[in-house]
């Protein structure tokens, strides 16, 4: 489990917050886009509420507890 503020970077990052539902925060650059629960995710994108995000152009925080 990561811990809060946390960047998920690995394909178990994004499963477990999947899994668990815990919130991410997705960043571009330093510019705050969205945050939520993740819906699903592979080894390209990630889905949150709906929005596909490129996991190489975007930064994904772990918010636990959000």
């Amino acid at each position: 489990m990561l811990h809060q503020g946390e960047i998920l970077t690995l394909e178990r990052h994004f499963q477990y917050h999947i899994q668990h539902a815990v919130p991410v925060e997705i960043y571009l650059g330093n510019v705050h886009v969205d945050i939520g629960i993740l819906t699903a995710a592979d080894e390209s994108f990630a889905e949150l509420q709906g929005t596909l995000y490129n996991r190489s152009r975007y930064t994904f925080i772990s918010r636990p507890g959000y």
